[in-house]
């Protein structure tokens, strides 16, 4: 499974398509993906799957779900799975972010491309930067000194 990583600054353009780092494009050629998956994100952002990744998190979920029972666990389920979409790209290594994805994330114009390891997020550029700084950023401060980094 590869690993996504790095940082990507984009524009929506009129037509809701957004261009996929090449380094995004290449894997999913490696795998010999036809489309990536992609789906609500928690913090108000969009996942995006390279096709192992997407089979790995179905394994994931199957394993961390099993022993919740409940409406809980179906509510969880649903939202995720309702939401997922086949994303091909165009010609132009771009995909389309449905209406009801980019409600979901906010996304305006301006877009973060974040690798998370298991998956890229697509975020408003905006609501990257205050959760870079309200969140991500204090939260790895606090995790390194946990840690003796």
């Amino acid at each position: 499974m590869q690993v996504t990583i790095g940082r990507y600054d984009y524009s929506l353009d009129p037509k809701n398509r957004l261009v996929v780092p090449g380094r995004y494009r290449e894997a999913l050629i490696a795998e010999k993906g036809r489309h990536f998956i992609m789906a609500v994100g928690l913090d108000h952002c969009i996942w995006l799957f390279l096709p192992s990744q997407w089979e790995a998190f179905l394994e994931d979920s199957k394993t961390s779900t099993r022993d919740m029972k409940g409406e809980k666990a179906r509510a969880v389920k649903r939202h995720i799975f309702s939401s997922a979409i086949e994303a091909e790209l165009d010609e132009q290594g771009r995909l389309l972010v449905p209406q009801h994805l980019k409600d979901h994330a906010g996304l305006k114009k301006d877009v973060v491309v974040s690798g998370a390891g298991n998956k890229a997020e697509i975020w408003d550029s905006k609501s990257w930067e205050s959760y870079s700084r309200k969140q991500a950023g204090p939260s790895f401060e606090s995790m390194a000194q946990d840690l003796d980094l």
